[in-house]
């Protein structure tokens, strides 16, 4: 009797969810087109229209190739084609080295070229290398030689992080501010003399022409202290939270078939890796002229994204070991307390630093020295990131189970038989 194979519905709906993402990147690319058209023949401008809308479809494509080669691998295993594990292999001392010189190289050609209008379109692949070397340098040292089980899952993972995750993360958080939008808009709607107050700075805003004179207007709401209570709330409370566990999901995806927190740590770094990449292609998309200090910030943030999703991995491969809860609680503390102190130092950092711009004749020196203490400690942070990748990688490739052994068949012994 002839078998039926079973068709494989989880590889027949990565492979459609592959192909849909690449038509919606591809589509997203021809709308940055056409605006960055029309915005040219308004300001006759090239360098200042149209190379943006390039740059978001370079953004855009990057991502949507490494996603084909998922799809390519879900159609192999829905062929029935033999799969073969992931190989991710170490980063030795010389290649971190080249990947760092490229990197450092990568910023400043880039911040040279576009520094000069006539050249600025040459920096098109230095700024896809100074925001994809790091993220992969970072995947090489934290996962080198880690098992992330086959080449599907470990891709899989890699797309999930660069589409699911910021999709359902901006989603979430959307609604969040909307929120915090309606809470200020009735406080503002009890208070007469506030809501005249914002209408009559909503009027000046629009006749103001300079930089200055906008920054004078928005000063007393910018230095006041409740704008700190509610940007740590958001970026150090709500952002880590809904963006760590957004990240996890591939990892609980593939709750039955972990086989050890080494393997779970893998998948939530590479989720974390794309989406790293992912954000930081779309933030970095607008040159201007601190552009080589956005590539170059971009790095840390991978960086982090990187490592916080790996602890939260590590904990659900622990759970999924233990078959118990709390090793997964413990790692989703840790992941989201990283990454809210991360973002508690960038927001304390740039309200110190808008008290000290906007204090006038008289320094405030209280302020300055807070700017600096956090920019030092984050900027210790920033260095700890590849040494704590470094050593996380070296503990769990000696945890990690012993590959199975091959079957050996020995052949069946003949007696001697005389004739």
């Amino acid at each position: 009797m002839e078998q039926t194979q079973r068709k494989d519905w989880a590889a027949i709906v990565v492979a459609g969810f592959c192909a849909l993402t690449i038509l919606v990147f591809l589509a997203g690319g021809g709308f940055a087109l056409v605006r960055g058209i029309l915005n040219l023949q308004e300001t006759g401008d090239a360098a200042l229209s149209l190379f943006p809308a390039i740059l978001t479809i370079a953004a855009l494509l990057l991502p949507g190739t490494l996603i084909g080669r998922t799809g390519w691998l879900a159609l192999h295993r829905i062929q029935g084609k033999p799969e073969e594990s992931a190989q991710i292999p170490p980063l030795s001392i010389w290649m971190g080295l080249a990947f760092f010189g490229g990197w450092i190289l990568s910023i400043l050609a880039a911040a040279l070229l576009n520094a000069r209008p006539a050249l600025g379109w040459f920096s098109l692949p230095f700024y896809l290398l100074a925001i994809g070397l790091p993220v992969y340098g970072l995947v090489r040292l934290g996962l080198g030689g880690l098992r992330a089980g086959s080449k599907l899952r470990a891709w899989g993972t890699l797309s999930a992080g660069m589409t699911v995750a910021p999709l359902l993360s901006g989603l979430i958080e959307g609604v969040v501010i909307l929120v915090i939008v309606v809470i200020v808009a009735v406080i503002m709607g009890l208070d007469p003399q506030r809501l005249s107050a914002l209408q009559t700075l909503a009027e000046q805003l629009k006749t103001v022409t300079s930089q200055e004179q906008i920054m004078a207007l928005v000063a007393p709401y910018l230095t006041n202290p409740l704008t700190l209570v509610v940007g740590i709330f958001f970026l150090s409370v709500v952002t880590p939270l809904v963006e760590e566990t957004a990240k996890s999901l591939p990892v609980w995806a593939a709750w039955r078939k972990l086989d050890s927190p080494a393997q779970g740590f893998a998948l939530g770094a590479l989720s974390g890796a794309g989406f790293g990449l992912v954000e930081g292609l779309l933030v970095s998309a607008t040159p201007n002229a601190t552009w080589g200090t956005t590539l170059a910030v971009r790095a840390a943030s991978s960086a982090m994204h990187i490592i916080t999703a790996g602890w939260v991995g590590w904990g659900v491969g622990k759970a999924a070991q233990q078959k118990r809860a709390l090793p997964a609680l413990g790692g989703y503390l840790l992941g989201i307390s990283i990454h809210g102190i991360w973002n508690a130092c960038v927001v304390v950092m740039a309200y110190a630093g808008a008290l000290t711009l906007l204090s006038g004749a008289t320094p405030n020196i209280v302020a300055a020295l807070v700017a600096m203490s956090v920019l030092c400690f984050l900027g210790l942070l920033i260095l700890l990131a590849p040494i704590v990748l470094w050593i996380v990688n070296h503990q769990l490739r000696k945890s990690q189970p012993a590959p199975p052994a091959a079957e050996v068949i020995e052949p069946p012994q003949i007696e001697n038989v005389v004739i």
